[in-house]
């Protein structure tokens, strides 16, 4: 009986560990976070309710699903398509001036979007620690779920 469990709980602890990374992704993701600022989620809710930021969920659109942190400038573009979308996505209707935030599941995806964000000419962008699953955790505000 202790071997189940015991066996469940490390099965368990690896899932909630998140993804293993590589030494060259950990490399890359210490890089971008020398370039670009985060912010809390504390923080991110005072800010939301002024509505003075605009959010980008790089998540996929299988996540979406899940919900998102509930805001009136909401922009979902994936990750694998940022470069490529974020034209037509975000600047037809913001600037590269406006206060940005990218979030993802946990964090690695937002910090490497908000450095490239940075490299393509946008100036206000940081990323939210720990992601739209810290942000749901501490019982911030989400969107209901799609099914």
């Amino acid at each position: 009986m202790k071997n189940i469990i015991l066996s469940t709980l490390l099965v368990s602890l690896s899932l909630y560990a998140g993804p293993t990374l590589t030494p060259e992704v950990k490399e890359l993701l210490k890089s971008a976070k020398e370039h670009v600022s985060s912010i809390s989620a504390s923080e991110l809710s005072k800010t939301i309710q002024k509505d003075s930021i605009i959010l980008i969920d790089v998540r996929d659109p299988d996540e979406w699903g899940k919900g998102a942190i509930d805001t009136k400038q909401l922009v979902q573009v994936s990750r694998g398509f940022l470069e490529i979308k974020y034209p037509k996505l975000i600047l037809k209707k913001y600037n590269k001036d406006d206060n940005f935030v990218v979030y993802c599941t946990i964090e690695p995806r937002s910090v490497l979007a908000a450095s490239r964000l940075k490299e393509l000419g946008f100036k206000n962008v940081s990323y939210l620690k720990g992601g739209f699953k810290n942000w749901s955790k501490q019982g911030y505000k989400t969107t209901p779920k799609v099914k």
